[in-house]
C-alpha cells in the first residue's frame, strides 16, 4: 500500500470512530432523558398510588360514619342526661344549704328545702351519676382516638408496631358495622413486634374485616386471630360466608376486580391491601384453606423484629 492508501484508510477509520462516538453520545443522552422520564413517571405513579390508598381509606371512614356516630351518640346521650340531673341535684343542695345557713323558715323561702332524707338520697346518687358519665366520656374519647389513628395521613415511615394494637383500633372503629351483622370471635395471641406503618396496616385490616362482614350471613361468625410462627406474626381473618368461587381466586388481588354489583365496590380494597403487605412490608397475603370460618380466610404473614 502507498502512503496515500494508508492516509485514506486512516481518515476512514477516524471518520468511523468519530461517527461511532457521536452515535454513542446521542444514545447516552437519549438513555439519560428516558431514565429521567421514567423516574418522573415512577414518582407520579407512587404519588397517585398513595393518594388512591388514602382515598380508599377515607371512603371506608365515610362508609362507617353513621355507625361511628351512633357509637359516639349513645355514651354522649346518657352522659349529658346525667349531667342535667346532676345540675338539678347541685341546685337543690345549694338551696338547702343556703336555707340552713340563713336559718330561714320554709314558709319564707320560694322553694321548699330538701329533707335530710332527700339530701342523703341525692348525695348517694351523685357518685354513680359522675362515674357513669365519666365512663361515657372515656368511651367517646377512645372512639375519637381510634378514628384519628385509623384515618391519619400515612407516611412511608416504618416504626415498631404491635399488630394486636392495630387490630384493636380497627375493630373499635368498625364496632357498629361488625355488631350489626356478625358475632365477633377474637384471639390475639401474638407477642412479637414488627417494623411497620401502623396506619396502613389499619387500612388492610379494615378492608379485610369489612369484606368478611359483608360476606357473612346475618349473625354469622367473624374470626380474628393472631399468633406467632417462628419469626413471623400470622393474622387470620375468617367469615362464615359462601367463600370465594374457584374461578375468582386468581383474580381477587387484581386492581378493580370485584364480585359486588355495580356501584357497591371499587375493586381496589384487596389490591391495595396486597400492595401494602407484600410490596411495602415484605410480607404475604393469601386466601388460606384452613381458617376457622366456613367461608373465606385471608391470612397475613409479617416478619417480626
Amino acid at each position: 500500500m502507498t502512503d496515500n492508501d494508508y492516509l485514506i484508510a486512516y481518515e476512514r477509520e477516524k471518520a468511523a470512530r468519530l461517527a461511532a462516538e457521536k452515535l454513542l453520545e446521542e444514545l447516552t443522552r437519549e438513555v439519560y432523558f428516558k431514565n429521567a422520564e421514567l423516574e418522573k413517571i415512577n414518582r407520579e405513579f407512587k404519588e397517585q398510588q398513595q393518594a388512591l390508598i388514602q382515598q380508599e381509606k377515607m371512603a371506608s371512614v365515610g362508609f362507617l360514619a353513621s355507625g361511628i356516630a351512633h357509637e359516639i351518640n349513645n355514651p354522649l346521650g346518657y352522659s349529658l342526661s346525667n349531667m342535667s340531673v346532676l345540675s338539678e341535684y347541685i341546685e337543690e343542695l345549694v338551696s338547702a344549704i343556703q336555707t340552713v345557713r340563713d336559718d330561714a323558715s320554709i314558709a319564707e323561702t320560694s322553694k321548699a328545702p330538701l329533707s335530710s332524707e332527700s339530701v342523703v338520697e341525692v348525695l348517694i346518687d351523685m357518685p354513680d351519676l359522675v362515674a357513669e358519665s365519666l365512663d361515657g366520656l372515656k368511651a367517646v374519647k377512645q372512639i375519637v382516638s381510634d378514628l384519628r389513628g385509623f384515618a391519619r395521613t400515612n407516611t412511608a415511615e416504618l416504626t415498631e408496631t404491635n399488630v394486636n394494637d392495630c387490630l384493636t383500633t380497627t375493630m373499635n372503629v368498625l364496632a357498629a358495622e361488625i355488631k350489626r351483622k356478625a358475632v365477633l370471635h377474637v384471639e390475639l395471641k401474638s407477642t412479637q413486634l414488627i417494623d411497620a406503618n401502623a396506619g396502613k396496616l389499619n387500612q388492610v385490616f379494615a378492608n379485610l374485616i369489612i369484606n368478611a362482614v359483608h360476606a357473612s350471613p346475618d349473625k354469622g361468625n367473624l374470626y380474628i386471630t393472631t399468633r406467632d410462627e417462628d419469626h413471623q406474626v400470622v393474622i387470620d381473618i375468617s367469615d362464615d360466608g359462601e367463600g370465594v368461587p374457584e374461578e375468582h381466586r386468581t383474580e381477587i388481588f387484581s386492581p378493580f376486580f370485584t364480585s359486588k354489583p355495580v356501584g357497591e365496590g371499587t375493586g381496589l380494597g384487596l389490591s391495595i391491601a396486597y400492595a401494602i403487605i407484600v410490596e411495602e412490608h415484605q410480607g404475604s397475603l393469601e386466601l388460606a384453606a384452613d381458617g376457622q370460618g366456613r367461608g373465606a380466610t385471608f391470612r397475613i404473614r409479617l416478619n417480626a423484629m
